[in-house]
Formats: C-alpha cells, sequence, structure tokens
C-alpha cells in the first residue's frame, strides 16, 4: 500500500514537470519549423488480402529525390517536401507496384495516404490510382476492421468528437450491442460486466471497485483517447476471461508534424445549474482536482490502527475519561447535506505532440492533458422496497416496507494525462514508452424522507448520507518491436496500479419527525431498531504486474501469406481493501430526544458532566467508538500464466483461417484477515480453442463464422465468504467461498459489406451457452436486505445485431455531407433458477417458470445516428438517438418480482463550425428527452417504485484551438 501512495505523490509531481517541459520544447519547435514552405507525406501499406503491415516498402515522390521505406508498423513519413504536386510511387518485391498520382502537397500540412497492396499477378504490371487524402479516420477503422481476424466493432477520437461524448464509458453507448451500466461499467450483447474486460493499448486494466471485475471507464477523459475496439470473438493471443467483448482503449499517438491544441468548454445543466436547493457535504480545498485535502481523513489521534477508544460504560480512570472526550470531539460534527453553489460544468484540455528525426534515429512524443468537473443533482427521485405479502392468488400486490422520497446533489472533478516517448531505429526496432495518470474524485451528499413500516403512523422517517469517493489509475507500459531473422518479436510490460479511497462516509439514518398537537417537531434517534450514526473510512488498492511476448512467423503457403504466432503472458493481481467503521454511542441518560434541529444530536458530545470526584461517575452525551472486526481488513491474490499458438492461414481461395489454442493456468485466493473465516480459492488449468474462419465473398465483404470457448471468473470480494454492509445501496453482501469459474461456449457468424471508405453493411449472429454462470440475488426475507452471490447450473444467451453506415451522396447530389449511422442489437437469455429458490418461489407461485433472463441482459439496443459535414465551411452537424430495452437489475430471492431497471430513450446533438482555420466553436445539447431512470417491480400488471430519478439536460459549449 506504500508503493501506491508514495507512486501517486511522485506521478503528480512528474506528470506536471513533464508536460511543462514538452510545452517548452514544443514552443522552441513551433518557433524552429516556422517559415518553411515544405509539407509532409505520410501513411500506413499494409497487405491487401490479410491487413498486415508490410515492412520495408518503397515509398517516394516520381522524379524527385524525396523518398523513405515503411517501418516494423508499416508506417512511412517523408519529411521536408516542396510545396507541389506530385506522384507517389510505391514498390515492394512480390507486390504489384502503386503509382498515387495528384498528390498535393502544402506548406507545413500533413497529406496521409494509406495504401493496400495487392500480390503481383503480371511481372511488372502498376496499378495507378488517383490521389484522396484520407478525411475520416472512422474510414481508417473500417478498414482495420475488414482485415481483422476476430469479429469486432470500433469508434475512433472522430466520432467521440462528433457526438460530444465526456468520457469513454458515453462514448461506448455509440458502439454495435454495447450498453453502460451507472455510467461505468461496460455491458457488451447484454452480458454483465464480469464478461467484458477493459484493456489500455491491449493490456488488462485493473479494477478499483470492490465488488465488481471490470474497469470503471468514465476515468478516461475523451479528450485522451485515440479509438475504442471492442473485441467479440477470442483469438488465442488475447485473454481467454471474456464472453461478451475485450473493450480496448487506445491513447492518442504523436502526430505527423508538431501539433499544439487547446480546449476550453462550459455546460448548463436544466436541473442543476444555480439550483438554491443544491446540497453536498462539507468539501476539501482541492475537491476540484479530484482529491481529498485531509478534510475527511480520520482523526490523527486514531491513524494508528492499534489505538483503543474506550467505552463509556467501562471508563474508570481520568485519563481514560479525557482520552474519550479528546477522540469523540476530534471528529466534525457535519451528518447532514449542507446548502451549496453549483455553478457552470466546466472542461479544459491541453496536449502537445511532435516527431523528429536524426539520422536513422526517429523519434516522437506526446504529452496531453484533460481536466474537467461537473454537478449533478435530482430532487424528484423516489425510492421504494417492497415485500409479498402471501401466495400468489392471495395477494393484490406487494407491501411496502418504506416509500422516500429522494434528493441528492454530487460534484465530480476528474482529470487525465499521458506522456508518451517513441524511439525507432531499422536495425533496433521500435520502443515505446508511456505513462497515464488519471483521477476522480466524486462528492455526495443524499437526503431520504418519508413512509417507514416500523415506525407510527404519523412519523417521518428521514436518511441522510454523505460520501466521497476517489479513484485514481497510474499506468506505465513499455512496448517493442523487432525483426529477427524474419521473424517478427513483439513484447510489453506493464504496471498499473488502481486506488479508490472512501473517507469519511457518514449515515444518519432512522431518524424521524413526530408533530405534536402543539404543531412541535420532536426529533429521535430509534436505535433499537437500526444503527446509530456511522461513519466508515473505506481503502481498495490494486496493483496489475503484466508481460507478454508473442513471436510472428509468417510464410508463404500456395503463394499466398500465411502466418504463425505464439506466445505468453504472465499476470499478478494484487488486492487489499480495508475499513474502519465508527459508531455514535449514548451514555446511560437518553439523548434519543433531541431538537430543536437534527444537527443538535452532535452538539452534546464528550464529557457533559464532570463534577462527581470519581471519573466512573462522569456523564457523557454522544461518544464514538470503533466496530473493530479481522473481517474488515481483505486479501486477494490471482497469477495467471498463459502460453498460446495460433495459426493465419489461407485454406484456400479466399478462406482464411485463423485459430489455435490457449491455455491458462490461474490461482486465485480471497480471504479476509480472520482466519476462522474460511478462504475462496480457485485452481484451474484451462484449455481455450478458438477457430476463426473469414470468407471473402467480394473485395469488399466477408463472411466470418467463429468458435471459441471462454471463462469467467468471480472477483476476489465474491470469493471471501465474510459480510459487510454496504449502505449507500442499503443492503448487506456476503461472499461465497464455494463460487466456481463459468465455462462459455461461444459461436458467432457475421457478414459484412464495406461499401465504400467510411461506409459499412454488417449482421451478426451470436449464441453463447454457460456452464455455472454467477448470480447475484437479493434475499429481503432476512434484515438489512441481505446480497450475496451463487453459480446457477446453466444458462444461454442468443441474437442478432444489425449494423449500417452510409453517406447519403449516392442517392442525390442535394444529400452531399449527410451521413447516417444506426446499429440495433436484438438479443433473448434464459438462466436457471436453482432448485432451491424455484421451491419457495412455487409455494407462492405454483406456476412459476424454472427460468429467468439473464443479469443485465437488455432484449434490444438501438442507436441511430444522422450527420452533416461540409468541409468547404469546416461545418458539423449530428443527432444521436439511444435506446434499450427493459433489463434484470436485481434478482430476488423467493417469490418476490426480480428489480427491472426500465428501459429509456436519450437524444444527444452536436453542431460544431471551425472559425480562422485554427479554431473550432461547438454546441451540445445531451439528455434532450430528461427521460425518468426507473428500477421497479412488476406484479399483476402492477408496478412498485424501486428508486426512480432524472438527470436533467446539458447544453455545453466548448472552444478548441489547433496549432
Amino acid at each position: 500500500m506504500k508503493f501506491h501512495f508514495s507512486m501517486n505523490h511522485i506521478t503528480q509531481n512528474l506528470l506536471a514537470g513533464l508536460t511543462a517541459a514538452l510545452i517548452f520544447f514544443g514552443a522552441a519547435a513551433s518557433l524552429s519549423a516556422q517559415g518553411s514552405p515544405a509539407g509532409i507525406v505520410a501513411g500506413q501499406i499494409v497487405d491487401e488480402s490479410t491487413g498486415d503491415p508490410l515492412i520495408g516498402v518503397n515509398v517516394y515522390l516520381k522524379g524527385t529525390i524525396y523518398g523513405t521505406a515503411t517501418d516494423f508498423e508499416g508506417n512511412y513519413r517523408i519529411k521536408r517536401v516542396p510545396a507541389g504536386l506530385y506522384t507517389l510511387t510505391v514498390t515492394y518485391i512480390g507486390y504489384e507496384t502503386k503509382e498515387i498520382t495528384g498528390v498535393e502537397i502544402k506548406p507545413n500540412e500533413v497529406s496521409t495516404f494509406n495504401i493496400a497492396m495487392s500480390r503481383e499477378v503480371l511481372e511488372g504490371e502498376v496499378v495507378t490510382v488517383t490521389a484522396e487524402a484520407l478525411k475520416n479516420t472512422e474510414a481508417a477503422l473500417l478498414n482495420a476492421r475488414q482485415k481483422a481476424t476476430a469479429v469486432s466493432d470500433a469508434i475512433s477520437a472522430e466520432a467521440i468528437s462528433k457526438t460530444g461524448s465526456g468520457d469513454a464509458a458515453s462514448a461506448m453507448k455509440k458502439v454495435t450491442g454495447a450498453s453502460v451500466i451507472d455510467g461505468k461499467y461496460i455491458y457488451v450483447r447484454g452480458l454483465g460486466e464480469r464478461y467484458s474486460m477493459t484493456a489500455l493499448n491491449g493490456m488488462e486494466l485493473p479494477s478499483a471497485d470492490p465488488d465488481k471485475k471490470s474497469f470503471q471507464m468514465d476515468l478516461f477523459p475523451a479528450g485522451l483517447l485515440d479509438n475504442i475496439v471492442t473485441l467479440k470473438t477470442f483469438t488465442p493471443d488475447k485473454p481467454g476471461t471474456f464472453s461478451g467483448g475485450l473493450v480496448d482503449i487506445n491513447i492518442k499517438d504523436f502526430p505527423e508534424k508538431l501539433m499544439i491544441q487547446f480546449s476550453t468548454s462550459a455546460a448548463y445543466n436544466s436541473q442543476t445549474t444555480f439550483n438554491d436547493h443544491f446540497i453536498l457535504p462539507n468539501s476539501g480545498g482541492t475537491d476540484w482536482l479530484g482529491m481529498d485535502d485531509g478534510t475527511r481523513d480520520i482523526p490523527s489521534y486514531l491513524q494508528a490502527g492499534d489505538v483503543e477508544i474506550p467505552r463509556y460504560s467501562s471508563v474508570t480512570t481520568r485519563e481514560q475519561a479525557l482520552t474519550l472526550d479528546r477522540l469523540s470531539k476530534s471528529f466534525n460534527n457535519t451528518m447532514s447535506p449542507l446548502p451549496a453553489d453549483a455553478p457552470l460544468n466546466q472542461g479544459m484540455s491541453l496536449a502537445i505532440g511532435d516527431q523528429f528525426q536524426v539520422a536513422n534515429h526517429q523519434f516522437g512524443f506526446l504529452s496531453s492533458l484533460s481536466w474537467g468537473q461537473s454537478y449533478e443533482f435530482y430532487d424528484n427521485g423516489e425510492v421504494g422496497r417492497w415485500n409479498m405479502p402471501g401466495p400468489l392468488d392471495d395477494v393484490e400486490g406487494l407491501d411496502p416496507q418504506y416509500l422516500l422520497t429522494d434528493v441528492k446533489g454530487s460534484h465530480q472533478a476528474n482529470w487525465g494525462g499521458t506522456v508518451k516517448f517513441s524511439y525507432q531505429n531499422p536495425k533496433i526496432g521500435h520502443l515505446n514508452a508511456s505513462y497515464l495518470r488519471t483521477q476522480s474524485g466524486e462528492s455526495t451528499a443524499r437526503y431520504l424522507s418519508g413512509f417507514w413500516k416500523d415506525i407510527p403512523t404519523t412519523a417521518t422517517l428521514e436518511t441522510r448520507i454523505l460520501s466521497y469517493v476517489e479513484r485514481n489509475l497510474n499506468t506505465f507500459q513499455f512496448t517493442g518491436k523487432h525483426r529477427v531473422l524474419g521473424a517478427q518479436i513483439e513484447w510489453c510490460s506493464s504496471l498499473s496500479s488502481n486506488e479508490q479511497v472512501e473517507p469519511d462516509q457518514r449515515y444518519f439514518s432512522n431518524h424521524y419527525t413526530v408533530k405534536q398537537s402543539t404543531g412541535a417537531i420532536t426529533y429521535m434517534s430509534p436505535a433499537s431498531l437500526y444503527p446509530p450514526p456511522i461513519r466508515y473510512y473505506r481503502n481498495l488498492d490494486e496493483s496489475n504486474y503484466s508481460h507478454q511476448i508473442d513471436m510472428i512467423v509468417p510464410f508463404q503457403m500456395g503463394g499466398e501469406q500465411a502466418k504463425i504466432k505464439f506466445g505468453g503472458n504472465y499476470t499478478d493481481i494484487d488486492r487489499e481493501y480495508n475499513q474502519r467503521r465508527f459508531e455514535y454511542e449514548e451514555d446511560g441518560i437518553s439523548y434519543k430526544n433531541y431538537g430543536p434541529d437534527v444537527n443538535s444530536y452532535f452538539e452534546v458530545v464528550g464529557i457533559i458532566d464532570s463534577s462527581d470526584a470519581d471519573p466512573a461517575n462522569w456523564v457523557f452525551g454522544n461518544v464514538i467508538g470503533e466496530s473493530r472486526s479481522l473481517k474488515n481488513y481483505f486479501t486477494g491474490e490471482q497469477t495467471t500464466l498463459a502460453g498460446y499458438g495460433m495459426i493465419d492461414l489461407p485454406v484456400m481461395m479466399r478462406l482464411r483461417f485463423i485459430g489455435g489454442l490457449r491455455v491458462e493456468n490461474t490461482e486465485m485466493i480471497g480471504q479476509s484477515a480472520d482466519t476462522t473465516e474460511p478462504k475462496g480459492e480457485l485452481k484451474n488449468t484451462d484449455f481455450l480453442p478458438s477457430a476463426n474462419f473469414v470468407y471473402q465473398l467480394t473485395e469488399k465483404m466477408n463472411l466470418r463464422f467463429a468458435y471459441t470457448h471462454t471463462l469467467a471468473r468471480p472477483t476476489f470480494r465474491e470469493l471471501a465468504p465474510y459480510t459487510n454492509f454496504e449502505f449507500q445501496g442499503d443492503f448487506s453482501f456476503q461472499g461465497n467461498a464455494n463460487l466456481k469459474r463459468t465455462l462459455i461456449r461461444n459461436v458467432d457468424l457475421r457478414w459484412e459489406w464495406f461499401i465504400n471508405p467510411g461506409e459499412i453493411t454488417a449482421v451478426s449472429l451470436f449464441y453463447k451457452n454457460f456452464e455455472n454462470p454467477i448470480e447475484k440475488f437479493l434475499d429481503d426475507t432476512k434484515p438489512n436486505m441481505h446480497m450475496s452471490v451463487t453459480n446457477v447450473d446453466k444458462a444461454i444467451v442468443y441474437g442478432i445485431e444489425f449494423e449500417a453506415r452510409k453517406e447519403l451522396t449516392d442517392i442525390h447530389r442535394f444529400l452531399r455531407g449527410i451521413n447516417i449511422g444506426t446499429n440495433f442489437s436484438w438479443a433473448r437469455s434464459e438462466a436457471d433458477i436453482p432448485e432451491k429458490d424455484l421451491f419457495t418461489i412455487r409455494v407462492s407461485d405454483p406456476d412459476a417458470s424454472t427460468k429467468r433472463p439473464f443479469q443485465g441482459q437488455s432484449p434490444y439496443l438501438f442507436n441511430l445516428d444522422l450527420s452533416y459535414d461540409n468541409y468547404a465551411h469546416d461545418l458539423n452537424m449530428g443527432i444521436y438517438y439511444n435506446i434499450f430495452g427493459d433489463r434484470l437489475s436485481i434478482v430476488t430471492k423467493g417469490a418476490s418480482p426480480d428489480v427491472f431497471e426500465r428501459g429509456y430513450a436519450t437524444v444527444d446533438t452536436k453542431i460544431s463550425k471551425g472559425l480562422f482555420d485554427f479554431l473550432t466553436l461547438s454546441f451540445t445539447a445531451k439528455n434532450i428527452l430528461n427521460p425518468k431512470i426507473t428500477f421497479s417491480q412488476e406484479l399483476k400488471g402492477e408496478e412498485f417504485i424501486y428508486h426512480s430519478y432524472q438527470k436533467g439536460v446539458i447544453y455545453s459549449l466548448a472552444l478548441s484551438a489547433k496549432l
């Protein structure tokens, strides 16, 4: 843990220093480049049939001395080319020579030409192409998809910018078959977050959520992203721990020439900004940086974990009494939401990058930094908890346990920065070093009030929750590509640490008001019914060390290009989770009655009467006590050693086979410090075959088929069998040491037609069979809404996906620049209900089904976007529509209906206009329909609200400059 904390401080200073240095360096380079009339021509050369980069291709401008050869990734770059018109010639042994005419070089600009070369048919044949510079990075991604070894979808930085997405999570909403849960977690094809995996530049990212496997995608600001690629079928060179999708986030790379880019934005939320009723907890001076300044720290007296707090009932000496008094008064007394300001949401970003060459040594760098803060508020929320009162035939509806109005205010600040360096030499190869840091802090205040069945009908329950969650990610990556005896060796070493800190989470609940005949209000604390006021301090650290090496050996088979790829991966994941819980206690005299407002409850703290000579008889008001348990200290360890072999083989004309086997040996342990509790443990060696076939129907049309085996493992927390209370969700969670991993069989079929650059039509069918799927359930028959996790026997998921993107110019010339895109997913799922649960359910409902939907599975997802691009006037406009169907959110034990998140639609729009060749002004409206977000249960056609709220419409203006 010490390593994480010290690294955080070091990397903050390192990021600031490097960014400042790069700003200075970039400015100097900019001055030295001024006045140069030359331009640059650059791009990538790939094999047309496989999409693989071609190394050592000769690229030159015909009739000039300007030329170069492609590097290990097929990239080329010709610098200092005088402005003018040229013919670009591309030659490579065994491939048709290509000449691209009409290549226009402009001063201080980069002209990009990505070229696919086909194998030579006739000796000396030259293919001449009219030049057209790459304008659409979506087209580049579609080209990569066409040649990919697996079924995949992607969204580019260009598309992310067009939609106005603020982070990686919101950007993923536009990907076919992807949905976003809680604004953070990605479900692909409706499968839960445990069936997805998140990677950064191909290497798995750790999770900072104690209860989830998936990475929290909202930690990545949109300004850092180059593209997000989602693999939907497994190949042996990827980890086998996904079934829905592997979401690979790729950070921006350095540009072809010096680039300095800056942007700033401001946004207005219709139900938050300048709202006089906005609430927050007490705040610290660095909340705007997404980190606490110590305001919420455990008091210094108690930071040493071995400090004992005397119990007021056991005080016998003056020293004990004074210690208890001092410790009780060392906590701040803020336990209720405070009035606060909600100004405009804000955002800023800065990026600087360049590359340069010294002899045969090529260098590149990129430094970027982004920051933003936002506010959210609603006072129209509803919360309900319900029970089934008897057999189904005898009840009209569910009985309320409590019905509350919900008011919530939050402030979130986040920033992210990256520093990336690259070195390339024809003899040595290609080396990269990068560092990424993201930071997020969210402060939340919540007030709920209303009916509770356990208090008099004349009373009103009040609950207050104050929380702060700080998250950060540090990632160092070192990669290399080398050429040895005709084979390519690629390696990557990655060190990632992810931390989630929850300091001073305060829960002040179950206090109710009773209106007397005089109209006075009496506040009371029914501690016998519910816990007294509580403060939690929680900290989770997870580190991920990962090393991977791959070797690619190309060879010829029947005159076609083929390759063998093999390699291995070692991953070591360590997790620590610590929790301290402090409760307020009352002395023998009753302080359950208090007033005139609830804050007076905390005005009577510590010693209130010390007149007696014997300290044992001193009177105390509210005093603090620590609820200690070894179960509050939890560790998890996982090591995975994997090896694989695969082949990419042209089986016959137009038919390509990509397949092989991956073997993963995993040891996983999750346990608390309480040695009397059993520890959860998994030890498995898994053989994961993969077979992918790609049949090229035409040059622009593919038919893909895949059969693969993958798996899903429980989280550390799910394996540890101890119980703890989650006051934000109002439930206690208990792990299960007997959990098994889930084994999955996947079948995929996709037809795809890449009509023109940037255009596609695709239809996919998929089927998944799950053995021992893992399912969370809520048992509302136990106190405190008990939640746990178990394996069910089997489940299946099957469905169809449709995707289309089309530019409408072909329909009529008046529609030039108008693009339409849509994707639709339809899915069905069935999961077995465990026999014990089914028996309980059928006591109330004899005709209950033996199946239920898979948790998190939406029956349909639909996206539609319509955009207009006018390059002549540098104008872009777009409107974006998204809707999903009801999805199972919480499985309930017994006959009570399950909780579903009800489907809703969202509409966003964005307009951007270029100004003065280097400025862009944009307007965005998000969540225009402002739908009610509802979680509910349904019985006999009647809906019972579990939780509902609205988020408001967001209007924003942004200005960006690029030099």
